[in-house]
């Protein structure tokens, strides 16, 4: 059983259409989605928030000159 070019045709440039619009879709759902940060931002955060809890409660970071 053999198909024709026609048939195969029509089948390749539905597949084609399908590919499109699955491409089209996760472009439009990339841009929706929020940008992520950068790690580097992230652990810089993550280091200062560590510091800021081992200095304790109300502890200034600068001491005052008497």
């Amino acid at each position: 059983m053999e198909l024709n070019t026609y048939v195969m045709e029509a089948i390749a440039r539905q597949q084609l259409a399908e590919r499109r619009i699955a491409a089209m879709r996760e472009g439009l759902a990339r841009a929706a989605a929020r940008p992520r940060r950068p790690v580097r931002v992230t652990l810089g955060l993550a280091l200062i928030r560590l510091g800021t809890l081992t200095l304790g409660p109300h502890r200034p970071l600068v001491p005052r000159a008497s």
